[in-house]
């Protein structure tokens, strides 16, 4: 029926950004899509009005769909991805900042991508500033934070970019990009699943009922990065970055143009000048970083859509490689090879240390 009327449910703003992309997106479709958005206490609450039949869809990040999935309730879609790099809040870009600035940085993996960028940071965590009593990720936390930097307590602080989105004043932030063919900038690989909202309806919802505003290439790169992440050690995933998106020809080869990239400029261009295959590529990156983040184990893929599963695996063998070559102790060799040097024949620790509590 096209007066039929879709309840959303969803909580109040938090540092995911979930609330505001909703919001936004019924706003905008308000003349041709007949929906409200109702606001529930918590997750659950959402998922029992849900379950009763009080609401249609609730959005929800992907971190509250794994706290929350049952077989009574399926993913059907997913609004456009956000954004899902991290930044840095402080008054300079992080290759400026003082000398030995005060970061406060709590997520694992960006603490060692910040240690990669620069040495001497002194990187904080929550407990060290006491603000462990505030809730994770919410307004009143990165309040607290941004009232520590203009007070002059920490030079900085790295968040979510849909946490940096609920200061109620703007202050100026440094985006931790991907830097794609950039060697001279360092790069910053996001944790998996940042920037997706998840619309969640009952087992056998109809999909149809409101693909005009899903997002078929943010559902394709959600599904790809939640198989990518459980093929990772648990050990290893906040210590592990990745990303997936698909990409035009044309924003690749621009890219490669003005990197100087002429391996890429000749596999996808022949002889003649010509495009050798137009359709939109999959690209996958992966990477983990040691304990002092000097040292990291990369890989990216980029290929057809359909080939996406081949890539995967290929993805994963590579840097799993890579991982085990890096984190692997170097045993004496009584065959000298010629023109080495000897400190090549002699046993040397592994190149990465994944853990604090590892031996030295």
């Amino acid at each position: 029926m096209d007066d039929e009327r879709f309840v959303f449910l969803s909580t109040s703003s938090h540092g995911d950004g979930v609330r505001q992309q909703i919001e936004k997106v019924l706003e905008q479709r308000s003349k041709s899509f007949d929906a409200i958005l109702r606001q529930t206490p918590t997750i659950e609450d959402a998922l029992m009005l849900l379950g009763d039949g009080v609401g249609d869809i609730v959005a929800m990040s992907p971190e509250d769909w794994l706290q929350h999935q049952t077989q009574n309730f399926a993913i059907v879609g997913l609004l456009s991805r956000r954004e899902p790099t991290w930044v840095l809040v402080s008054d300079d870009k992080p290759e400026y900042l003082i000398k030995h600035a005060r970061i406060v940085c709590h997520h694992p993996l960006l603490r060692r991508q910040m240690l990669r960028l620069r040495q001497d940071l002194r990187l904080l965590t929550k407990e060290e500033i006491e603000i462990t009593s505030l809730e994770a990720d919410s307004r009143e936390e990165i309040e607290r934070l941004e009232a520590l930097r203009t007070g002059g307590d920490i030079d900085g602080y790295v968040v979510k970019r849909s946490q940096y989105n609920l200061l109620s004043g703007k202050t100026r932030r440094h985006t931790l990009g991907l830097h794609k063919g950039a060697p001279e900038r360092s790069h910053f690989v996001p944790p998996p699943l940042n920037g997706f909202t998840l619309l969640v309806g009952r087992s056998g919802f109809p999909k149809k009922k409101i693909e005009h505003i899903l997002d078929p290439s943010a559902e394709f790169a959600y599904r790809i990065e939640s198989a990518l992440l459980e093929s990772i050690p648990q050990d290893l995933v906040e210590l592990t970055g990745i990303h997936v998106e698909q990409r035009g020809v044309g924003t690749i080869l621009r890219e490669a143009k003005k990197n100087n990239d002429d391996w890429t400029m000749t596999a996808m261009i022949d002889p003649e000048k010509k495009v050798r295959d137009a359709a939109t590529r999959v690209e996958m990156r992966i990477e983990t970083l040691g304990v002092d983040g000097k040292v990291s184990a990369c890989a990216e893929q980029v290929g057809p859509l359909e080939k996406h599963r081949v890539a995967m695996v290929n993805l994963l063998q590579e840097w799993g490689g890579m991982l085990t070559t890096l984190t692997s102790e170097h045993e004496a060799t009584k065959r000298r090879i010629r023109n080495m040097p000897d400190e090549f024949h002699e046993d040397r620790p592994a190149m990465m240390r994944l853990h604090s509590d590892e031996s030295e």
